[in-house]
C-alpha cells in the first residue's frame, strides 16, 4: 500500500476522523465499515489492511485521545488541591480555549454520551480512575471496598459531566463551576484515597 505524501493524513487517520464524524451523527452500534469507507474516501481493502472490524478502529481512535498528555493533565488537574480555586478556574478557562483540547474533550463527550456504548463508557471511566490513582500514587489493588465505591461514584459523575461537555464547558459555565462547591467536593473525595482507610481529615467549606 502506497505511503501517504508528506503532510497528508495516513489511511488510519482518515478512518479515525471518519469514525468521530459518524459518531456525531449516529450511535456507535450503527456505524458500519461501509460508513467508514464512504466517509473516509477509502475502500474496504484499505480498511481491512489496518483493522479487522469497527471495534478495532474505535480502540485505535480512542487510544489517540488517551495518549494525549493534555487530556491526562486536564483529568488529573480536576483533583488538584494545592493551587487554589483561582488557579483552577484560570486553568479550566485556558483549557477550553485550546483548539486541540476542545476537539479531544468533544470526542470524550461522544464516548460518554448517548451515541457511545456501555463498553466505551466503561473504558473511559477506567481511564479516568487510572489517571486519578496515578496522580495520588495509589495502587488500585490496595483499595478497600469502600474506596472502590467512592471511585465508582466520583468517576460516574465525571462521565456525566463529560457527556455534556459541549454545553458545560463554556467560559460562563466554567466560571460558575469553579466558584461552586463542586470542584472541592470532587477533589476531597478523590484525595481521601491518599490514606489507607480512605478517611479524609478535611471538611467542606461553609
Amino acid at each position: 500500500m502506497a505511503r501517504p505524501k508528506t503532510g497528508e493524513q495516513s489511511a488510519p487517520e482518515k478512518m479515525q476522523d471518519a469514525f468521530w464524524a459518524l459518531l456525531e451523527q449516529k450511535p456507535y452500534a450503527q456505524i458500519t465499515i461501509s460508513d467508514i469507507t464512504r466517509a473516509s474516501g477509502l475502500n474496504r481493502s484499505a480498511f481491512y489492511y489496518h483493522y479487522g472490524n469497527i471495534p478495532e478502529l474505535a480502540d485505535d481512535a480512542i487510544a489517540s485521545i488517551y495518549d494525549d498528555p493534555d487530556i491526562t493533565a486536564f483529568i488529573a488537574h480536576i483533583i488538584r488541591q494545592d493551587e487554589g480555586i483561582e488557579a483552577l478556574r484560570d486553568y479550566a478557562i485556558a483549557s477550553i480555549t485550546t483548539p486541540q483540547r476542545i476537539a479531544s474533550i468533544r470526542r470524550l463527550s461522544l464516548i460518554a454520551g448517548p451515541h457511545g456504548s456501555t463498553g466505551l463508557a466503561d473504558q473511559l471511566k477506567t481511564h479516568v480512575i487510572e489517571i486519578w490513582l496515578s496522580t495520588l500514587g495509589r495502587n488500585p489493588a490496595e483499595l478497600n471496598p469502600g474506596q472502590r465505591i467512592l471511585l465508582e461514584f466520583a468517576s460516574s459523575g465525571m462521565l456525566g459531566i463529560l457527556a455534556k461537555a459541549p454545553e458545560v464547558f463554556t467560559p460562563e459555565n466554567i466560571e460558575w463551576l469553579s466558584r461552586s462547591i463542586l470542584p472541592t467536593i470532587i477533589a476531597q473525595l478523590i484525595n481521601s484515597l491518599k490514606s489507607e482507610d480512605g478517611a479524609s481529615a478535611q471538611t467542606l467549606p461553609d
